[in-house]
């Protein structure tokens, strides 16, 4: 092989006495030259370290269909082996909403509406959304710029910890989040708070709780809730306050707090349990909502309203709470700081008519 054709050109001394040509860059020694940053991999580096064409490699990139698994496990696998992070001009930023598939409303209720606005807030960044109805079985398939996690027990929170590292994760409603964590909550110790400020307001004295057991947002306006209740100098009744299980009736919950001698109770949530709760109550045990017992409820928009009687209710922030996850995961992916990693947003009571 011939030597290379800069090696033809020794300078001489006389050579190495001129002074640099104008906008010329100096020659350093070989042993000051600084070391070369390594040369970033492309999608056709990655066809051929997975030996599939660069379109195929698109169609995994882009999570499309139409490509085997066992093709789409070897370009991920190649993908992770050159640590390749397609620029967002070779494909679009890609995104999935994540809730544990045994999450009771899914299909409808929090679960849902959330996914629901945050599904949109995405597409009008034009930024690809996906939807795993498995996220143990599917994620492992596709190759994600990060995670929106709307509900999560403690199995599919291991699992997105240990992504944390290698992928943008941001959480809706975690109250327990780390320093280092992204989260978007509601603003639920208030919720609770001023539930039972609207019912001590009114005269309340025996006030009732019901929410769902080891839920963090559940326990998070319970807490607000006692809060109100001390500074009122009312007295806790922890027979008011039931917590139920997957498991659990709700009859038999309404019933319990109803016999303890509540003359109110707070449902939180967007899932409609207020809404079973004035069925229960009005058509089980045979009350009259507000004048046996007053209920506040979580706000379902365009349902609440058109109960009988119409709900008094916390209207959580859902809209809002999908477009600042979406506004911070564009700023993310896109290399870009967020102003912080915590957001909380503002909850507000609607008085209706359930409250006497």
């Amino acid at each position: 092989m011939p030597p290379l054709l800069m090696s033809k050109f020794k300078p001489t001394d006389k050579d190495s006495r001129l002074p640099p040509l104008p906008g010329s860059v100096p020659v350093m020694p070989r042993s000051a030259a600084p070391t070369q940053p390594a040369k970033k991999s492309t999608i056709y580096d990655l066809a051929r370290l997975a030996n599939v064409s660069p379109g195929t490699v698109s169609r995994v990139l882009n999570n499309r269909d139409k490509v085997k698994p066992e093709t789409r496990e070897r370009v991920l696998r190649a993908a992770n082996t050159l640590n390749l992070k397609p620029q967002v001009s070779v494909r679009f930023r890609q995104v999935a909403i994540l809730s544990e598939p045994t999450f009771p409303d899914r299909i409808e209720g929090y679960a849902a509406t959330l996914t629901a606005h945050l599904s949109f807030a995405f597409s009008r960044r034009n930024i690809g959304v996906v939807l795993p109805t498995d996220p143990f079985e599917k994620l492992p398939g596709l190759f994600l710029d990060g995670i929106i996690a709307v509900t999560f027990d403690k199995q599919l929170q291991s699992l997105l910890a240990g992504l944390e590292s290698r992928m943008h994760v941001v959480y809706m409603d975690n109250f327990d989040a780390t320093a280092n964590e992204y989260t978007i909550c509601s603003d639920h110790f208030n919720s609770g708070y001023i539930a039972a400020q609207h019912f001590i307001a009114r005269g309340k004295k025996r006030l009732g709780f019901l929410g769902g057991h080891n839920n963090a947002p559940f326990l998070e306006r319970l807490k607000g809730y006692r809060k109100a209740l001390g500074e009122a100098g009312l007295p806790v009744d922890e027979r008011l306050f039931v917590l139920t299980s997957p498991g659990t009736s709700h009859i038999s919950a309404v019933t319990r707090i109803v016999r303890g001698g509540a003359d109110c109770i707070y449902v939180p949530g967007v899932s409609f349990q207020a809404m079973e709760c004035l069925h229960i109550l009005t058509y089980v045990m045979g009350l009259k909502v507000p004048q046996d017992i007053s209920i506040i409820g979580g706000e379902n928009e365009g349902i609440s309203a058109i109960q009988n009687p119409p709900l008094t209710t916390i209207q959580e922030p859902l809209r809002e709470m999908a477009e600042r996850a979406a506004a911070m995961f564009d700023l993310l992916t896109s290399g870009e700081r967020v102003p912080s990693r915590h957001t909380v947003l503002p909850v507000t009571l609607i008085d209706r008519d359930s409250v006497a």
